[in-house]
């Protein structure tokens, strides 16, 4: 009776661990993030069409800029591939400015007071 107990608590929480969140490496850049902005809409008409999206699950993986409808999709791939992505402490700058060229959203690299 012991041993039975005792394999069902084992099968339990190996049934836990398995179904746990998986967790991304430091300064992670996902393949499936990285996919989801490759096949992103990056149509415009206006600066306002597109959004920045974030290319790996810390800020100094850089951004993208993408339309804003796709925006949203690669956003939920971010959220699942990214959730428990454990980033480094170190600087970096690489915001951007989405904009609307030629009807193709691009990022302008927005540099800090100073820099030119």
């Amino acid at each position: 009776m012991k041993k039975a107990i005792l394999l069902i608590i084992c099968a339990a929480a190996l049934a836990a661990c398995s179904s746990a969140p998986k967790r991304a490496g430091i300064n992670a850049v996902p393949a499936k993030v990285t996919k989801a902005i490759a096949k992103a809409d990056k149509s415009c008409t206006v600066d306002a069409d597109c959004a920045a999206v974030q290319k790996g699950c810390c800020m100094c993986a850089g951004y993208e800029a993408v339309n804003k409808a796709a925006a949203e999709k690669v956003q939920a791939v971010w959220n699942k591939e990214c959730q428990m992505a454990p980033c480094t402490r170190e600087m970096c700058y690489v915001q951007i400015t989405p904009k609307c060229e030629n009807n193709v959203c691009t990022g302008e690299l927005i540099l800090p007071k100073g820099r030119n």
